[in-house]
């Protein structure tokens, strides 16, 4: 039904009229849209008030008229195909986010583009091309993001109440925050900050915090420290100060994947004859590296450092206990 058209278009068609000299009235554009003449005044009224289009009525033609034809409406608004056609994917993309901070805005800010999609032109056209992986996030508090977000724009300190993976005893604690930090292959909210209880820098799962307060204690962060190169030196959002030069063999079937991805900022891949690679990297996280490797089973070999290989060889050993054979 053409009166489904947001009033943006039906703008859109009277800049059109307007500047192939059709003069157009209320009446003629409420009959093309199938609305009423007040809501076309309202258009007009819009245009020429708020965007300020020098918009006139000439009597004796009955219609309204550009009076500067150099005017121009929302230019930035035209959109070709192609344009059009990745905001629809980045709109589907969008849909895998539902429930995660600055969804609504975006969601919102996008459907207020892509209202000026031609009628041809359907999200449906694309379902046939694309299709995206869904996957469950965590579920953060929106008020404790926005009240993190206001503490890292405003740099002042917060209390935090802070639930722990590995023992699920919740601590308080003062935090000076860094940074919001979106990872898409843990696909979590992770908080870097300098934790007064731990005197360090420490991460934070977003999900798990259970209350946030935020004080009027102002904090700076050091000039010496870059929260950007401490993201990037950590490792599966694992930081440690101390590094160590490690080195894993993967067989010729996972080579290819390894190549494909990067992995570390210090990584080097050396590619061996047989069609396995070496992948080193300079990391202090030998735990967090030790779950990584293991996920490949059989296809890594840690070749270095000797106390990585001591830790799998551990794990591995518990492991086979859980695995004894059924008499």
């Amino acid at each position: 039904m053409r009166q489904s058209r947001p009033p943006l278009v039906r703008m859109q068609y009277i800049d059109q009229q307007l500047r192939g000299n059709t003069y157009p009235n209320c009446t003629s554009i409420a009959g093309h849209f199938e609305v009423s003449t007040k809501s076309i005044q309202r258009d007009v009224d819009y245009m020429r008030d708020l965007l300020h289009a020098p918009i006139g009525f000439d009597s004796k033609k009955n219609g309204y008229y550009y009076a500067k034809k150099e005017w121009t409406f929302l230019p930035s608004t035209t959109l070709d195909r192609q344009e059009a056609e990745a905001l629809i994917v980045t709109k589907k993309v969008l849909a895998q986010y539902q429930g995660t901070p600055y969804y609504q805005e975006v969601s919102r800010a996008l459907d207020k583009v892509l209202q000026y999609l031609p009628g041809t032109l359907l999200p449906s056209q694309l379902s046939e091309i694309y299709s995206f992986e869904s996957f469950t996030p965590s579920a953060i508090d929106p008020h404790f993001f926005a009240l993190i977000e206001d503490a890292i724009r405003n740099k002042v300190k917060i209390n935090l109440t802070y639930r722990a993976f590995w023992n699920s005893q919740e601590t308080e604690r003062v935090l000076q925050p860094y940074r919001l930090h979106y990872s898409h292959t843990k696909e979590n909210w992770t908080l870097f900050g300098y934790c007064e209880l731990r005197k360090e820098i420490r991460s934070f799962i977003v999900s798990r915090i259970k209350q946030v307060s935020l004080t009027k204690t102002p904090f700076s962060i050091p000039d010496t420290f870059s929260i950007d190169r401490y993201i990037e030196e950590s490792f599966d959002q694992i930081h440690e100060e101390e590094t160590m030069d490690i080195a894993i063999r993967f067989t010729p079937y996972q080579a290819q994947w390894i190549k494909e991805h990067r992995w570390h900022s210090t990584q080097v891949i050396e590619e061996q004859q047989d069609g396995s690679v070496i992948l080193k990297m300079r990391i202090g996280a030998l735990n967090a590296v030790m779950h990584w490797v293991m996920r490949y089973g059989k296809e890594a070999e840690v070749l270095e450092p000797k106390e990585l290989r001591q830790m799998i060889t551990e794990e591995l050993r518990l492991t086979r206990k859980l695995y004894k054979p059924v008499r």
